[in-house]
């Protein structure tokens, strides 16, 4: 799967929801309507775009409510989680928090069920991966937010002058690929790899799904699994040949690899899609570019490394149908795509999805997040082995690496914390 330069300017520049005003199933604590309520909304702040966004949507929910008003706090991503954890242990919880985790307030009985605040319809319309991603325990709790996936993006010119016409898709392709473009004269980067301390797991862990291995498969860790050995010996294979920039393991993506595509260096580079970090170096050095699917090995079927941010609704007397109703106001289609084309994220929502892909320059992107596959972020263990991961992983690409001992270690502090 691959999309054009242009295309993807078009969506991170530009860059829905249910369409459904039902109500929310009911509980025993459902109040008449939102009258004389206030909700509390705690959102991270994206952009400069994100607080004048809920401000005007505040505004018109307020207008079509009457009696019902919406307190809302904007907080920096470098001080939610910490503020969130105040507002935990001073039992001033918000109503609806917007945060890149749930399960930890799921486990302690914190919030609503994803159906006692959103109807069937509405739950329905949410992408199966992204709702499987919100769920703790075999339950949804979490309404997914906001998404983002993880690709491969490739400079057109240096693979045309390479001799590649099109991007690789099996790992056979990309080495082929990698050993053209390093014997051209210019002294080119095949592949950027970051196995470093900043998001070396994500790359991993992309490049796993590509050889049909993952970091847990059908409730069980598989950290070490054989296709996951497989898989860093190859990307130690890689590294040995020289098809990777110097010391990939100590390297990371926004001061290493990133430039090193955006400067017309690298040939390909693991991505995520509409980080404006990245795109506006790319933009800036005017590079030709494509974005594709990660290879893949042995037969596996694509996918792409999914990122998504949640809302989620906690569990207090009264609340539960203004938070019902506002939940229905934010997730109309209007409102949605004007909160994505705000802050250049993509949609978690299938109706969402249909409404890009009646842009046929944005179409192939959209399609894109069929692909995703998630970390275990809902594993209590699962912050303990990412970290594990990202300091660690990089050693795995040294010349006497020993990749079956390096997943074994890891393997077992997942399994510890079961």
């Amino acid at each position: 799967m691959k999309a054009s330069r242009s295309s993807f300017t078009s969506l991170i520049v530009l860059l829905a929801g249910t369409g459904l005003l039902a109500a929310a199933c009911g509980g025993d604590d459902d109040t008449a309507g939102s009258a004389e309520q206030t909700l509390s909304l705690v959102v991270a702040q994206y952009t400069e775009g994100t607080r004048p966004y809920w401000e005007d949507l505040i505004a018109e929910f307020e207008d079509d409510h009457p009696g019902a008003s919406v307190d809302l706090q904007v907080i920096d991503w470098g001080n939610l989680r910490s503020q969130v954890n105040t507002m935990v242990q001073t039992q001033q919880l918000p109503d609806i928090l917007n945060l890149n985790f749930f399960a930890d307030y799921a486990a302690s009985d914190l919030l609503y069920r994803a159906d006692e605040v959103m109807s069937d319809e509405q739950l329905a319309d949410f992408v199966p991966a992204f709702a499987e991603d919100a769920s703790f325990d075999g339950v949804q709790y979490g309404l997914p937010f906001v998404a983002t996936v993880n690709g491969m993006y490739y400079n057109n010119e240096i693979l045309a002058e390479a001799g590649v016409d099109e991007p690789p898709e099996t790992w056979d392709e990309f080495r082929d690929a990698a050993e053209k473009i390093e014997a051209l004269p210019e002294d080119y980067v095949p592949y950027a790899l970051a196995l470093g301390s900043e998001g070396g797991s994500g790359e991993f862990g992309t490049w796993a799904r590509s050889n049909g291995g993952d970091w847990m498969i059908d409730g069980e860790w598989t950290v070490n699994s054989a296709q996951n050995v497989e898989t860093l010996e190859f990307l130690q294979s890689i590294t040995e040949a020289g098809y990777t920039q110097p010391n990939p393991g100590q390297t990371n993506r926004a001061d290493g690899t990133w430039p090193l595509f955006a400067q017309g260096k690298a040939a390909m580079v693991y991505a995520s899609f509409g980080t404006r970090a990245f795109m506006e170096q790319v933009e800036e050095g005017e590079v030709d570019y494509g974005v594709a699917t990660h290879p893949t090995n042995d037969g596996t079927e694509p996918s792409t490394h999914g990122i998504q941010d949640y809302l989620m609704a906690f569990r207090q007397d009264g609340n539960q149908q203004i938070v019902s109703d506002f939940l229905a106001y934010f997730y109309e289609p209007e409102n949605y795509s004007e909160y994505l084309e705000v802050e250049g994220l993509l949609p978690t929502t299938g109706s969402g999805a249909d409404e890009f892909r009646d842009d046929e320059e944005q179409a192939e992107y959209i399609e894109l997040l069929e692909y995703a596959r998630f970390d275990p972020t809902a594993e209590p263990v699962w912050s303990e082995v990412r970290g594990t991961l990202d300091s660690d992983l990089g050693t795995g690409v040294s010349p006497d690496a020993d990749a079956q001992e390096l997943l074994d270690r890891i393997q077992t502090l997942a399994e510890s914390g079961e």
